[in-house]
């Protein structure tokens, strides 16, 4: 087969040689030579990479190799129909036309004579990624320009193309690349297998394909170590070239690759198993991180060390979700691996701290201005919001989940004062309590839906933090005292009226017009029948603010005798429950039996 195999890939290079030449010969049509050349690659790559791969026993592998070679053969055909006779006896055509359908016949002939094999050789390996690649950018920028996966999988068929020839060339020391380079061989089998079955079965194209980015990006991974820390320094060009290609592709890389893992974790292992929650934390902190790294708030001479560090925390999250999952399956001890999680929380705390002196540009100082005709209110959804938040068991509020629970508890005392306080006393001091109140939600939104996350994260939401104490610290040293089980719930019975005042009557809260409009309809249709209207969407996105809206309408008001709102968390009593909607419907000294 390796005979056939070297005059098969002789053959080719003479065929595309002569189609480069066709461009430049007067009286010929470029544009069809342009289009048929493109094809004709295309096929001959892949004829080219699963001839190589055959040994994988590869489905319907005869049957669609000889119809490849019929395309090539047609192909060809149609090109030399236009082509002078006389060009074609000056480059010879007319015996490597035969000789290349020949080789393709003793290639395809000898993969189903000879026994399979488990290994790909050296030779192989000098021409398979570059094929693999290109049938990937053909995939990547043709067939499926939208699909962010084929995207990676074209970038890391590229990267593994590029570094090998970097090792090949002697550039890169052989010590160096000693335990990731025999990997190369099974990284391009996965991605030659993948790409087979893509063409006969497409069902779960997607799903397939980031099983396999699971697979090949860890090496990927060890590629981008090296580069970054042994070949650092290399004063070769070529290296410096690649290194900076990495740069530009690497952030890519990891967010998609840390996206597929967080998924995977959350398939393979409960949340409860032990140290599952830190990795997640860990994975939203970097994806915050690569998310922002694109937008030029990186000093520039930094952003070769940040990617260094970002991509060596990454290949430690991949170690441990695979140790995890190994351990979980055989039921073996996890301590080591639940000490190797907390180290990773230390982590976050020793890069976030780099971050801020080190790496980020620090911002412009801003100042927000919102809107603050309905300041109570707006407190008020607020304390709700952070609630829902601190109820949620999304991984993003992980990450910030004690800044959210120390906002929580310094606007909860400062609005409490507000509720007991003559506003118009302290004009200017409710005025910074709502820009802060204002800023805080703006801040941890951002962060949880990573808009800006980076520098949110590192600047922002300490300086939010500490205002909003500053605030609290002084409110609390005014002369009103903040009262003790002070409540802000709204109900509205007309048969026993809650002492408490509503606080809402009469405002109006902002946007979401055309859904409010669309809940209220069905809310006072004349339908009898008893509906659940649901309200669907990411934390932060306002939810309970259209709901609040909503409960509070005046027609809602008059279509229904008894009202009454009861946040519920992510855990939750239903007797409690019961027992608040219970209370808030006949009164708070009522109880349910």
């Amino acid at each position: 087969m390796f005979v056939s195999f070297s005059a098969l890939l002789k053959d080719i290079a003479n065929i595309l040689d002569f189609m480069e030449r066709l461009k430049n010969e007067e009286d010929q049509n470029v544009v069809s030579v342009a289009d048929h050349t493109e094809g004709l690659k295309f096929v001959l790559a892949f004829i080219c990479t699963f001839v190589q791969l055959s040994y994988s026993d590869l489905e319907q592998f005869e049957n669609t190799m000889s119809a490849s070679r019929q395309v090539v053969e047609n192909l060809l055909r149609q090109i030399l129909n236009d082509v002078d006779n006389n060009l074609q006896c000056k480059y010879n055509i007319h015996h490597v036309l035969p000789s290349l359908m020949d080789n393709i016949n003793d290639c395809i002939s000898s993969c189903h004579r000879s026994k399979p094999s488990a290994t790909i050789t050296d030779e192989q390996l000098n021409f398979l990624p570059l094929n693999l690649h290109y049938i990937s950018t053909i995939l990547a920028e043709q067939v499926f320009p939208l699909v962010t996966q084929y995207e990676i999988l074209q970038n890391v068929c590229g990267n593994m193309r590029d570094f090998h020839g970097l090792v090949v060339n002697g550039y890169v020391e052989q010590d160096i690349v000693k335990y990731v380079l025999p990997q190369f061989p099974l990284m391009a089998e996965r991605v030659g297998l993948f790409l087979w079955d893509d063409r006969f079965k497409r069902d779960s194209r997607l799903f397939k394909l980031s099983n396999l980015l699971l697979k090949i990006i860890p090496i990927e991974l060890e590629v981008m170590h090296i580069c970054y820390t042994n070949l650092k320094a290399s004063t070769s060009a070529e290296v410096a070239c690649f290194i900076k290609q990495l740069l530009g592709i690497s952030p890519g890389i990891l967010r998609e690759y840390l996206i597929h893992l967080q998924e995977h974790l959350v398939a393979v292992i409960t949340p409860c198993t032990s140290g599952a929650r830190n990795i997640h934390v860990m994975i939203e902190f970097l994806l915050i991180i690569l998310t922002d790294v694109p937008k030029d708030i990186i000093h520039h001479e930094k952003l070769l060390d940040l990617l260094a560090h970002v991509g060596s925390l990454t290949r430690e999250v991949s170690t441990l979700v695979h140790d995890i999952e190994g351990k979980s399956k055989s039921k073996g001890s996890t301590n080591r691996t639940n000490r190797e999680t907390l180290d990773l929380l230390k982590n976050i705390e020793l890069l976030k701290e780099d971050l801020k002196y080190v790496y980020l540009k620090a911002p412009d100082p801003c100042q927000w201005c919102f809107p603050i005709s309905d300041g109570p209110l707006f407190m008020h959804l607020l304390h709700i919001h952070l609630n829902d938040l601190l109820d949620s068991n999304a991984y993003s509020i992980s990450l910030i989940k004690e800044e959210i629970e120390l906002v929580k508890e310094d606007i909860e005392f400062i609005r409490l004062f507000f509720v007991n306080a003559e506003q118009r006393l302290y004009k200017d001091l409710w005025a910074r309590v709502l820009d802060a109140a204002y800023g805080a939600k703006d801040v941890i939104d951002s962060i949880i839906v990573r808009d800006n996350g980076l520098l949110h994260l590192i600047f922002s939401l300490p300086i939010t933090t500490r205002k909003i104490r500053l605030i609290k610290e002084e409110v609390s040293n005014l002369p009103e005292k903040v009262p003790k089980n002070k409540s802000l719930i709204v109900v509205n019975s007309p048969k026993k009226p809650v002492g408490s005042k509503p606080l809402t009557a009469g405002k109006i809260v902002a946007g979401f017009e055309e859904e409010t409009q669309l809940i209220i309809s069905k809310l006072t249709s004349v339908a009898k029948d008893l509906d659940v209207i649901s309200i669907i969407g990411i934390p932060g996105s306002d939810k309970t603010t259209l709901a609040y809206k909503v409960y509070n309408d005046e027609s809602v008001s008059r279509r229904f005798n008894i009202h009454a709102w009861c946040p519920v968390g992510q855990e939750y009593d239903k007797r409690n429950l019961l027992e608040k909607v219970y209370n808030q419907v006949t009164g708070p000294d009522s109880k349910l039996k």
